[in-house]
């Protein structure tokens, strides 16, 4: 059956961490990685407008070396660096135990990682890896993964994107951290604007969710 968690992680030493305690305006999103001369590298996508300041913080943080911002978007850059920090966000072990990281997401001095596991163990061993380094690993959601997880395929980029600012900033924790004015103010639009594109985008993630084939009944 399997499982769809996700996890909040803490440590001033993961990657980027003193970054986002620095500019806590700062949304991430983990791209990729690899390896090359000894050396682990990692791309990031960073959301909002204010990528001088964010800079300054990335030449701060001991976490990474050599940030190169490589493309400029709307409200979004894309930025390669060097890690200089033995922490993993997610460790590499777990993918052995059948981990897959749907998305690995930045901010307010944290990572939220979305992943799949294939069974409790395969949970149990992703929290032992982690708190054996030392990293706060928090379970904010855990279900069984009959739920649907295309909702991804539903949304616009825009809707993604405002989606994820509004999430990573805390738009979304218990007290809000973050309210729509500023959201709107972030990402250089209105705020009517913003309260479209995340009514449409939870609309679909809701819809995504509920119609796979179960009714009512079955969740009683």
């Amino acid at each position: 059956m399997g499982f769809i968690a996700e996890v909040h992680l803490v440590h001033d030493d993961l990657p980027l961490v003193p970054t986002m305690e620095r500019h806590p305006g700062t949304t991430l999103t983990y791209e990729y990685g690899t390896r090359g001369n000894d050396r682990r590298l990692q791309f990031v996508s960073a959301f909002g407008d204010e990528f001088a300041r964010l800079e300054d913080a990335m030449d701060a943080d001991p976490t990474v070396s050599e940030p190169t911002r490589i493309a400029t978007f709307e409200h979004r850059a894309i930025y390669r660096f060097a890690v200089e920090t033995d922490l993993e966000i997610v460790p590499d072990r777990c993918a052995a135990d059948g981990l897959f990281a749907f998305s690995i997401t930045g901010g307010q001095g944290r990572w939220t990682v979305r992943v799949y596991l294939p069974d409790r163990d395969a949970l149990t061993a992703f929290r032992s890896r982690c708190r054996d380094r030392g990293v706060s690993f928090r379970i904010a959601q855990l279900y069984d993964s009959t739920v649907s997880d295309d909702e991804t395929y539903f949304l616009t980029d825009r809707q993604r994107e405002v989606l994820t600012m509004a999430y990573a900033a805390g738009y979304y924790d218990v007290p809000r951290t973050i309210t729509q004015d500023e959201l709107a103010e972030r990402l250089d639009i209105s705020d009517s604007a913003v309260s479209q594109h995340l009514r449409r985008a939870v609309s679909e993630l809701i819809a995504a969710t509920i119609e796979n084939g179960h009714s009512p009944d079955h969740y009683s």
